[in-house]
């Protein structure tokens, strides 16, 4: 596979695509069903292989699933495939952002995005290599949050600092994990402190899962892993976006 086709640079194409056409497009008159190359197949200059074209119904489906795309519903044969972008579809496509957690990652450091990314096609391809990948990465994309978001010294001289013993740096990452929270989502009452803490337990706990998942020698299980990345990404949102829901 192409090492620039993943599902997040397909749901760009596709969007591309769509924003550039005058009217609704069928499904897979976009995607291409193996006969004659699709325009989503000129726009990376190749033909899709089966694993390719699979991923690239996983982007549509996707797109569609988060409101970026939508059906028309005016066709009376095929009511559902003929679709047309949306004007969160259009915004995604001028900021490069598909959801507000690619932007929150960005402002943090855009490799970030590309690992997120990295992590969902691996889990949509169903190979064990891919998989033990994508459980790296939902562990390194962790990982790499709280110590570019939270550096040492400016978790340090938080008022609230207190050094830990138990790490080897005095930053813990429930305190990285505070920081985060206050900077990105405003002043915390009550309530919002102690859903941090609860997230913080989610996190570490995920983060210490996707590590055994990783570096274990058992089988891996797709859902295991894509569970395990899900619930990474509901606790960053929780952390990382304000007006996150719990």
């Amino acid at each position: 596979m192409a090492a620039d086709i993943n599902i997040r640079s397909l749901k760009f194409a596709i969007l591309r695509c769509l924003a550039s056409g005058r009217g609704a497009t069928h499904k897979f008159n976009l995607i291409g069903k193996g006969y004659t190359t699709s325009p989503l197949e000129s726009a990376f200059g190749i033909q899709f292989d089966s694993a390719q074209r699979h991923l690239a119904v996983v982007a549509f489906n996707e797109l569609q699933e988060g409101g970026l795309i939508r059906p028309t519903y005016t066709d009376l044969v095929n009511p559902e495939e003929w679709v047309e972008i949306t004007d969160a579809g259009r915004d995604a496509l001028s900021r490069q952002q598909l959801d507000e957690l690619d932007g929150a990652l960005n402002s943090i450091a855009p490799d970030l995005v590309e690992l997120r990314a990295g992590a969902w096609s691996a889990i949509a391809s169903g190979r064990p290599g891919a998989l033990r990948q994508a459980a790296h990465s939902g562990r390194e994309l962790i990982d790499q949050v709280l110590k570019a978001g939270a550096p040492d010294q400016i978790v340090k001289g938080q008022a609230w600092y207190q050094p830990a013993k138990d790490s080897r740096s005095g930053v813990t990452r429930r305190q990285r994990l505070r920081y985060l929270m206050e900077t990105r989502r405003g002043a915390l009452s009550e309530s919002d402190l102690e859903v941090a803490e609860r997230a913080c337990d989610l996190v570490i706990a995920i983060d210490d899962r996707l590590q055994a998942i990783a570096h274990g020698r058992e089988s891996v299980d797709r859902v295991d892993v894509r569970d395990a990345f899900v619930l990474a990404e509901i606790a960053l949102r929780r952390i990382l976006v304000q007006g996150s829901a719990a």
